[in-house]
């Protein structure tokens, strides 16, 4: 009988037991510098063309489009959706991405800040965050990749 008493006892002792942190791996972290490229085709999206340097490093051409209706175009700051696809030359592709995020763009004062996810390739399902500037229509800033920590 003293058996399943010292047996809970131990059971509980292991299971308020401190139990190892799981450290996520740091962000990755990306430069990127663009020049405007002009309208799409679909006449809805503005293209930049240009580099990224650092977790990969390679191309990158960014579409974004404003999400508000077009009267609102005039307003300084635009909410929008951008699609990023970087191609990795360095790596032999293997870091590779396309993304879709969303932010806002303020054309007065030349900031530019959006997030989302990769929806493809290298770091699939990762969270990313974009700071940027515009100087004179070109866009440059950082890219901040945090893994995913969830799988679906």
């Amino acid at each position: 009988m003293i058996r399943l008493p010292l047996f809970v006892a131990i059971c509980g002792m292991l299971a308020a037991a401190p139990r190892p942190s799981v450290v996520p791996p740091p962000p990755s972290r990306l430069s990127f510098r663009t020049a405007f490229d002009g309208v799409a085709a679909d006449g809805v999206h503005c293209l930049w063309q240009g580099w990224v340097d650092g977790a990969a490093r390679g191309t990158l051409t960014l579409a974004l489009r404003q999400v508000e209706d077009p009267v609102a175009a005039a307003n300084p700051v635009w909410h929008v959706e951008s699609h990023w696809s970087v191609r990795d030359t360095a790596d032999g592709g293997e870091r590779s991405f396309t993304a879709d995020l969303e932010g806002m763009i303020d054309w007065k004062a030349g900031g530019v800040r959006l997030a989302g996810v990769i929806t493809d390739g290298w770091a699939k399902g990762a969270w990313v965050e974009v700071t940027g500037r515009l100087v004179a229509g070109d866009l440059a800033g950082t890219v901040t990749i945090s893994p995913a920590l969830v799988r679906r």
